[in-house]
This record gives C-alpha cells, structure tokens and sequence, in this order.
C-alpha cells in the first residue's frame, strides 16, 4: 500500500496560471482603487501613476512586466493587499474600501482564471490513486471555491481554504494540520505541492511526508530546490514522481 494518502496543492502558480490570472487582475484592480483616490475623470496621469505605485508595492513592475516571487503578489494575501492599498491610496477612511477592494480584486481573479493543466484529468487521476485532495492558498476561501466551481472541478477537491478559512496563514503549519484533521490522515502520510518558499516551510513546520515545489509558478528551480524534497515541472508529473518513490531503491 502506498504511504501517501492524501495531496494538498497550493492554488496559483501551482493549478491556476499565476500570470495570466492574477497580474491583469491585479493591474485592473489598481486601476479601480485609483479611480476611487482620483474621482475627477480628468485626473488620468493622477490615476495612472497611482495604479503603477499600487501594482509596484506589491511587486509587479507594469513597465518590465516582472514579478518578484518574493512579493505580497506572489506569496501575501488578498486582504493584506486589500488593507494595504487602502492606506496608500488614502481611502483606507472611507466605509467599506477594504472590502471593496477585496470583492473587486476576487471578482476579477475568479472570471481571468486559467488553469495550467487540464485540471479534471491530472486531479482525477490522482483521486483514481486513492488519494484525497485539497488546496491551501493565500487566496480567500470563497474565491477559491468559485474558481474551482467555475473550472468545474471542485467535485474532484475535499478540502479548500483560504487565508481566512480558520487555519492560519502561510508558511505556518495550520492548513496542512486542518486538511490532516478533516481528511482523518497524518501529516506524514501528506504531499504537500506548490510554487513558492511558503508552501514548502509550511510542508516542513506540519512534519508533511513530501514537499514538492513545481516550476509553474513565478519562482525558478535555483529558488525552490534547497527547500524541496523534489522539484517538477508542474503537477502533470506528480503521479511519475510518487511511481519513482514507490519503487525500492
């Protein structure tokens, strides 16, 4: 019998294509909380300027079309985003414009979604193994649970949470420990897979059997391997990977 029981994936880099989901999500979100600072319609340069400081703090530079992985963008949360944006376009006073930001960049996300992979095939083929399957992102709970009804696959998932699902925040080890909790299965027993230094701290601080980075997302192998057990190219090669560690050396 295998040792692995259960797969815990993060969402974006890892599933879903970070770049083509959430850099125009996030430029068009900017552009909102600018138009929101800068309500004049003739205030353009004010609002484009402030769109490019807003996606920049967060990482993403507009005029190099870059990303730094480490960055609120690629590892924070949506509301550390939302809060945060707030403040710095001066309308964190206003009613409501931390939510606002939030449902405006959630909206946004879940309708650009692209998943990497033909989700329902490589994630069926997993559950054909006998495993079960969930998702730990930084994303919040309910956006991750429309994207991936939106995707059609969420039948295939057991278990979604979010940075507000009740399970802590990434790199600590809660939303391994909660997938374990509800599964009914041991950290051990769990391979944890993602595209960043948070997932796999958070696979090493729950005691997970397998840590195993892909290089779908926004960080590269030089980033990831010291951290991981295994580095793939993305989650179409996991089954190969758990056959090879199945066979004695």
């Amino acid at each position: 019998m295998s040792r692995w029981r259960g797969v815990l994936f993060d969402k974006d880099g890892t599933l879903i294509d970070f770049n083509a989901t959430w850099v125009p999500a996030t430029v068009e979100t900017a552009r909102a909380v600018a138009a929101l600072a800068h309500a004049d319609p003739k205030a353009l340069a004010e609002r484009e300027a402030l769109t490019v400081k807003l996606v920049g703090m967060i990482g993403y530079d507009m005029a190099t079309r870059s990303l730094n992985p480490e960055s609120l963008l690629a590892r924070g949360s949506l509301g550390e985003i939302a809060a945060l944006w707030a403040r710095a376009a001066g309308i964190d006073a206003k009613r409501g414009a931390i939510e606002r930001i939030g449902l405006e960049f959630r909206n946004r996300a879940v309708g650009m979604a692209s998943p990497l992979y033909a989700l329902d095939t490589v994630l069926g083929g997993l559950r054909a193994r006998g495993l079960r399957l969930g998702v730990a992102t930084m994303d919040s709970t309910q956006s991750a649970r429309m994207t991936f009804a939106s995707l059609k696959v969420d039948h295939l998932l057991d278990f979604v949470t979010g940075f507000d699902g009740g399970h802590g925040e990434k790199p600590g080890p809660g939303m391994v420990q909660g997938f374990c909790a509800a599964m009914g299965i041991a950290p051990s027993q769990v391979v944890v897979v993602g595209d960043s230094l948070h997932d796999m701290v958070m696979a090493k601080a729950a005691g997970a059997g397998l840590a195993v980075a892909v290089l779908s997302g926004v960080a590269g192998h030089e980033h990831l391997a010291e951290s991981a057990d295994h580095v793939i190219a993305g989650i179409h090669d996991l089954g190969k990977l758990l056959d090879r560690l199945a066979v004695p050396a």
